[in-house]
């Protein structure tokens, strides 16, 4: 027994032996090759890995320099630095500039070195081609903009370990970054407070403006040495009739002993377009947004809500057209709403009747399209297509939706007059004291019986300044005649001006009326109106009022029509290169000139109605023009216009034909002009013939279009031509046709009924 268990152990002793066999050295060497070309890659990583770090944590140091200069030479405070004590940054010193930075990323002390450079250059805006130009225009001596163009580069030391010895050619080598921003001439005391700022103090931006010259561009006196004017409305046709967008800035500036200093620049864009309507999408980022808000002292953007929108549909219309489209349109609710719920509309005057009450819809106002007679329809359905005209306001430096512009007053005046300081101190104070008397008005309700300039109660009267009129105006009157200059080549060009004043929120009465009991500023406001932007507690600097020159704008005409004086009355042009409200001689004697345009929006895009108030919306100013002869002696009074008169609509159709288009002349007695809501013609009462008109100017190649005289039993077609030169001639026959017979003329692609 015992044997066997010794024998049984060694064999377990052998067997064990045989297994656990050792490593030979080729082996050893195997597994050391192996392991060592795992520490060199271990090596590799881990260097790549302190490359890398490094290299990011110098490009961030680099953008870092880099986005520094751009903010410090962002910050200026004044436009030309001409005094040599004063330490404030003047944009001229936005100059190219090259400097050196050393900082240490390593722990060596020589540091890397940064090589900081910029690169100006100065953008001139041209306004005969409405884009920027390197070169300045003649006399121009501040560029609208610079482009500044930073580069950082770096040439990094040896590399170097924690004892400071250097590894010998390990280096992060070189690298550069750039970075490109463009710093405007008109900035804002925000923009630069950082900078100027010393004992919490803001100092105020000094940033030169030039005044427009009168007579086209009038100062508005404030008061406190502060002035505001609107410039000229620059208008942009991409469609004639259809799709126009029209920019204008009203420019708030002080008058100082060194010159004019700008305070506050607002900017102004009008769109006509071509939408489709959606129904709410249920989310409020996707549908639209509030109208934004006066806020006493700046306009605040408005939030987003969820309510009906809408989508542009036509290419060749503005870009503005995408915010107009989906924003302008009511209805919907938010927590963010403003508890002055007219502030959520976009024309807190429009009547109910014009309002959804129901459905999808619902609370938004009524939108419409045109048929192909021109006639409104109403878009109730998903989709359905839609015209629109819309106002917008630049907020943050984007275009958004606002308010609808109202029209609360106009003049037309001769074209010499507000061509010196004199007529121009009249007519500031004939504007503001408006403006404060219409903000201080008793009325009934402000949305329903607003107050408004110069009419019957619960309108203002007439406002005086002072308690007075000023000496000019003892009579409460602007001119309301002037004469041609002497000679039949002599011309003079009539300008009219309306007066515009913004919805007034409840917030903003409540805080002008404190304001008015003498409360100081920062008890007085409250809700949506914080006066955070300056001080100033003067009424007039908060009051959302403008004044605009609409001589380009409005439509022209004579009673009687074109003579004894014409006035020109030419289609809407790209830059204002129509020419409207010239009024030259045609015969002796005088003439009732009338100026008018819509009240609304489409005063600035002079497009077809967009609603049902279309007609209801326009006003007119009326100047008395006296035709002399050479010798001064003979000249007449306005005739009194007691010949037949006929009028009528133009209307378009769906093959993209533009009413404004069109032109329809008299022949052999009648004489017509175009109206901002068709034409008008006068019959002769000594007419011997029938009535004859020519309508032409719709014609289109390759297409055959009919103009077609409609609704009026006193008219025939006598003579018609298709094409790109079609033409119609018409009899508007029996003379004795009644004053005012109505017409209407439809330029169509089907033949006329007759």
């Amino acid at each position: 027994m015992k044997r066997n268990m010794i024998m049984k152990t060694s064999h377990q002793y052998v067997y064990r032996r045989a297994n656990q066999r050792g490593y030979n050295l080729l082996e050893v060497l195997v597994a050391i090759a192996i392991f060592a070309i795992g520490m060199l890659a271990l090596a590799s990583l881990q260097g790549n890995l302190t490359r890398s770090a490094s290299d990011a944590n110098t490009r961030m140091v680099a953008t870092n320099l880099a986005e520094g200069l751009i903010e410090r030479r962002r910050g200026f405070a004044r436009i030309t630095d001409t005094d040599p004590n004063n330490d404030w940054p003047a944009y001229d010193d936005i100059v190219t500039e090259s400097f050196n930075i050393i900082i240490p990323p390593y722990p060596d002390p020589s540091g890397m070195v940064y090589t900081v450079s910029s690169t100006v250059t100065d953008f001139y805006y041209d306004l005969a081609n409405d884009n920027f130009s390197t070169t300045a225009p003649a006399g121009v001596l501040v560029s609208d903009y610079k482009l500044m163009q930073v580069t950082v580069s770096w040439v990094s030391p040896n590399m170097r370990l924690e004892d400071g010895v250097e590894v010998t050619g390990v280096s992060l080598g070189t690298g550069s970054i750039t970075i490109s921003e463009s710093i405007s001439s008109v900035t804002t005391a925000s923009s630069s407070r950082v900078v100027t700022q010393k004992n919490d103090d803001l100092v105020p931006i000094s940033i030169t403006y030039t005044p427009g010259a009168r007579p086209d561009i009038v100062s508005l006196s404030l008061g406190n040495t502060k002035f505001k004017e609107s410039l000229t409305p620059e208008p942009k046709v991409f469609r004639v009739g259809e799709f126009v967008e029209t920019r204008f800035d009203v420019i708030t500036y002080s008058q100082t002993t060194a010159g004019a200093l700008f305070v506050r620049h607002e900017e102004f864009a009008t769109v006509s377009c071509e939408c489709a309507l959606k129904t709410p999408s249920g989310t409020p980022e996707t549908s639209g947004r509030r109208p934004v808000v006066w806020a006493g002292d700046e306009y605040a953007p408005g939030h987003w809500v969820d309510k009906p929108y809408g989508v542009g549909t036509n290419s060749t219309q503005s870009i503005l057209c995408d915010p107009c489209c989906r924003d302008h349109h009511d209805g919907g609710s938010s927590a963010e709403d403003h508890t002055d719920t007219a502030v959520n509309q976009l024309s807190p005057f429009r009547p109910t009747s014009e309002y959804f009450t129901s459905g999808a819809f619902n609370g938004d106002h009524k939108h419409y399209n045109r048929d192909d007679l021109g006639i409104l329809t109403l878009a109730d359905a998903n989709n359905d297509v839609y015209v629109e005209a819309c106002r917008l306001t630049r907020v943050d430096g984007f275009f958004k939706i606002s308010q609808d512009f109202r029209q609360e007053d106009l003049h037309v005046f001769p074209g010499d007059f507000l061509d010196d300081e004199a007529e121009v101190i009249t007519y500031s104070s004939y504007v503001t004291a408006a403006a404060d008397d219409f903000e201080n008005a008793t009325y009934p309700d402000y949305e329903t019986a607003p107050p408004c300039i110069g009419g019957p109660l619960p309108c203002v009267e007439e406002p005086v300044y002072g308690g007075a009129w000023p000496p000019e105006l003892l009579a409460g009157e602007f001119p309301t005649w002037t004469q041609l200059p002497l000679g039949l080549e002599e011309t003079q060009q009539l300008r009219p001006r309306g007066i515009y004043i913004d919805y007034v929120s409840y917030d903003l009465r409540t805080v002008i009326d404190c304001l008015r009991l003498g409360g100081p500023a920062e008890s007085c406001q409250t809700g949506d109106v914080e006066l955070d932007l300056n001080d100033s507690t003067n009424i007039l600097e908060l009051l959302p009022f403008f004044d605009v020159q609409l001589t380009l704008l409005n439509r022209w005409n004579e009673i009687p029509i074109n003579t004894p004086v014409e006035t020109t009355n030419e289609g809407l042009e790209d830059n204002n290169e129509h020419s409207r409200g010239l009024a030259s001689r045609d015969a002796f004697g005088g003439s009732y000139v009338d100026s008018t345009g819509h009240k609304g929006n489409l005063v600035f895009t002079d497009t077809a109605a967009t609603d049902n108030l279309y007609l209801a919306n326009f006003s007119t100013a009326t100047i008395n023009v006296q035709s002399l002869n050479d010798g001064g002696g003979g000249g007449g009074t306005p005739l009194p216009g007691t010949d037949p008169v006929i009028s009528g609509n133009l209307t378009e159709t769906a093959a993209g034909v533009e009413a404004t288009d069109i032109e329809v002349v008299g022949l052999l007695g009648p004489l017509c002009d175009r109206t901002p809501g068709g034409f008008v013609c006068t019959v002769p009462s000594h007419a011997s013939t029938d009535g004859i008109v020519k309508v032409f100017g719709y014609g289109i190649k390759d297409v055959n279009l009919n103009a077609c005289l409609t609704g009026n039993p006193l008219g025939r077609q006598s003579e018609v031509t298709l094409g790109k030169d079609a033409y119609a001639i018409f009899e508007l026959y029996g003379t004795a046709a009644p004053n005012g017979s109505g017409y209407s003329i439809n330029i169509q692609d089907t033949p006329c009924t007759l």
